[in-house]
C-alpha cells in the first residue's frame, strides 16, 4: 500500500525555519573543525561527519570550503559587534566607561575569537578580499554601536553636542575608544601573548586608557 501523503507528512522543501537550523548547524561544526585544523587541514568531510549534514547539503549553500570560511568568519564578526544590550555599568562617566572597555576586551578575548582572527590573518595571503572585507565591515559595525553607546552616555553627562561628542565626530571618537582601550592589548593577544595573563592586566590597563580618553575628550 502507498503511504498516503498525510501519513507521509509534507514533502517538498524544509521550512526556513529548519533550512536555517540546518545551516547554522554547518557553521558551528565548520568553526569547531577550523578552530581545530586551520583552514589547509580542515576537510569538508570532517565538517560533514561533525555537523550531521550530507555534503551536498553544504554544497547547496556553501559552494566551496573557502566560501564556508568566510561564512564563518563573516557570522563571527558580527555576533563580536553586536552591542545593542550592552548596558555600561558605574555610578559616573569614568565608571560607565570602564565597564564598556572591559565587556569589549573580555568579548573580544574569548578562545574563539583569538582563534579565528589568528586564522583570518594566517590565511589573509590567500584570501585577501576576505580579511579586508571582515576587517572593514566589523570595524564599522563596532564603531557605530560603541558611537551609539557613547552619544548615550554623553547625553547622560550632559556633554552631548559638544567638542568630541558632537553628531558630527562621535563616529570618530568611537573609533579612537576602540583603538586606545581595545586594539592596543588585541594586538599583543594575536602575536601570541597568553590571553589568560593579559585578562588579568585587563583593568589596569582600561582604566589607563580611560582616563586619558577623558582627558583628552572632556577638557574645556
Amino acid at each position: 500500500m502507498v503511504a498516503s501523503k498525510t501519513a507521509r507528512g509534507k514533502v517538498g522543501r524544509p521550512s526556513l525555519e529548519r533550512a536555517g537550523e540546518v545551516e547554522e548547524r554547518i557553521l558551528d561544526a565548520a568553526k569547531t573543525v577550523f578552530l581545530a585544523h586551520g583552514f589547509e587541514g580542515t576537510s569538508v568531510d570532517e565538517i560533514a561527519q561533525t555537523a550531521r549534514a550530507g555534503k551536498p547539503t553544504i554544497y547547496a549553500r556553501f559552494p566551496s570550503k573557502a566560501a564556508l570560511f568566510a561564512a564563518v568568519i563573516g557570522r563571527q564578526a558580527a555576533r563580536n559587534t553586536q552591542y545593542e544590550n550592552l548596558v555600561p555599568q558605574g555610578r559616573t562617566l569614568r565608571a560607565k566607561l570602564i565597564s564598556l572597555g572591559l565587556t569589549l576586551i573580555e568579548r573580544a578575548f574569548s578562545e574563539e575569537v583569538v582563534g579565528l582572527m589568528r586564522s583570518v590573518i594566517a590565511e589573509g595571503p590567500r584570501f585577501p578580499e576576505l580579511t579586508c572585507e571582515i576587517q572593514d565591515s566589523a570595524r564599522q559595525r563596532a564603531t557605530l554601536n560603541v558611537g551609539r553607546i557613547l552619544g548615550e552616555l554623553a547625553r547622560t553627562e550632559g556633554l552631548a553636542g559638544k567638542g568630541a561628542f558632537a553628531a558630527d565626530r562621535i563616529e570618530d571618537t568611537a573609533k579612537i575608544f576602540i583603538d586606545l582601550v581595545v586594539f592596543s592589548v588585541l594586538f599583543r593577544g594575536l602575536l601570541g601573548e597568553d590571553i589568560r595573563a593579559l585578562k588579568k592586566e585587563a583593568q589596569a590597563h582600561v582604566e589607563k586608557r580611560v582616563d586619558f580618553f577623558l582627558a583628552a575628550t572632556t577638557c574645556r
